[in-house]
């Protein structure tokens, strides 16, 4: 009997977790012109309406990645801001920038999507549920502007190499869209974007910013004695 109320916990669960989806989960804008607006798609994909609540916000991160956010409703117009989505449809959601458009570095966003708790009435009432809440990414990034990454420091700590990366840019850079060659004078091994992406997790560096990430070590690899070149990816 047990196993089979597990089973029947994990289903639901399962069903609850696949609620809905948000596309897209990264996206770039400008502060100006015709990609000062883009369009989000929420995806009902269950069999019982969907209702959300949106909240732009302003995100910025420190160090080691820890973010801090803050209402951004005066830089970030979102058309709904609720929604009721019924089985298997969509909603269509407008964001628009209206900060200031003659920002000189990139700045980082994230559009809450909250589900929100319905109370029902009936034989669903007491079914259990599983609350989603989705954070997309949006980067305003003006033309004319680029990110500089170079590691500064490669220390080894608890099995993990600690890189210090700077980007000395006016935008908003990822590591995965650079690739890497990594020597220790003996060993050399060149990386893509994608390996370093299996390496590292969560590559985005702001704007005039340094930030430490764990990395995998590669195997034979003298970390006193590393040296990581990086180049633009393509």
């Amino acid at each position: 009997m047990f196993r089979w109320i597990s089973l029947l916990a994990l289903i639901i669960f399962c069903s609850q977790a696949n609620a809905y989806r948000v596309e897209p989960m990264v996206a770039e804008m400008e502060p100006i012109g015709k990609r000062a607006q883009m369009s989000m798609r929420i995806d009902n994909t269950s069999q019982v309406p969907l209702t959300v609540e949106l909240y732009p916000l302003s995100m910025t991160m420190d160090e080691h990645g820890n973010e801090t956010i803050e209402a951004a409703d005066n830089d970030l117009l979102v058309i709904p801001v609720t929604a009721i989505i019924k089985p298997g449809r969509s909603q269509s959601v407008m964001v628009r920038y209206l900060g200031d458009p003659s920002i000189a570095q990139s700045k980082s966003y994230r559009i809450a999507v909250k589900q929100v708790k319905v109370e029902e009435s009936g034989a669903n009432s007491g079914q259990m549920g599983l609350l989603l809440q989705f954070n997309t990414l949006i980067n305003v990034r003006p033309k004319n502007t680029e990110p500089k990454l170079a590691i500064k420091s490669i220390k080894s700590k608890d099995k993990k190499w600690i890189i210090e990366v700077e980007n000395s840019g006016n935008s908003y850079g990822r590591l995965s869209d650079t690739n890497w060659t990594v020597s220790d004078g003996i060993e050399s091994k060149y990386l893509k974007g994608i390996d370093i992406s299996k390496l590292i997790a969560g590559t985005l560096i702001l704007p005039y910013s340094t930030r430490f990430f764990e990395m995998q070590p590669l195997n034979k690899f003298n970390v006193a004695n590393l040296k990581i070149d990086i180049e633009e990816g393509n």
